[in-house]
This record gives C-alpha cells, structure tokens and sequence, in this order.
C-alpha cells in the first residue's frame, strides 16, 4: 500500500523547445505508465494548472507507491535520465519526495507525541 509519493513539478518548455517538449512529454507519460505496469509505483496522476503562474508551474505529476518504490525509482538509471530530458526541454522542473497514507498517521502520532513531551 502507498505510503509515499514523488510530486513533479515543471513550468513552460524553454523557448525554441515547444515542439521537442510535446514529444518529451508523451515519451515520459508512456514511461510512467510503463513503470505502473511492471509495478515499479502503484500509480500517478497528471496535472495542469489552471491558475497561477504558467511560467514557472504548467502542470505537475504525483506518482504513489511504499517508501521502497519510490526510493528505488529515483535511484534508478533509467529515471535519471527521464529526468535529464524534462529538465533539458523544461523550465522550473522540482521534485518532492511526499508521505501518504500510514506514512502521515505515523507522522501525526509523532507531532502528537512530541508536543505533549513538550508540553505546548
């Protein structure tokens, strides 16, 4: 079960770059869909903004999966050079390593524990 996720974030291709950057694009969902299939994450989910600052944020990608998954993911070669062509076409591109699910129950129960220890 999900315990952990990567948020990815990115603006507007570079300038000049537009046209690579659809291609780039697509290559990357069908990679994302790959990594599901052969259960590399448990799932993602793509986004586009609607509001605020295209520039720097045009749409963002949250990928689910254990705390291993994802690790493993990163680490991974082929992810890193996924990532080297988003970064060469895009503008602004951030990662996020997120918790979820029982990850963020455990968190709670920490701050909970940590605030009476403190006695705030």
């Amino acid at each position: 079960m999900a315990n952990a996720a990567l948020l990815m974030e990115w603006g507007m291709p570079r300038q000049g770059r537009e046209h690579k950057a659809l291609e780039v694009f697509f290559a990357s969902m069908a990679q994302w869909e790959g990594w599901k299939a052969a259960g590399k994450i448990e799932s993602f989910e793509v986004f586009g903004t609607l509001t605020g600052n295209y520039e720097s944020r045009s749409g963002f990608l949250i990928a689910r999966g254990t705390s291993a998954q994802i690790t493993a993911l990163q680490e991974s070669e082929e992810f890193r050079q996924a990532l080297v062509k988003v970064i060469t076409i895009g503008n602004d591109v951030r990662l996020t390593n997120l918790e979820t699910g029982d990850a963020m129950a455990s968190r709670m129960q920490r701050y909970a524990t940590t605030l009476k220890t403190l006695g705030v």
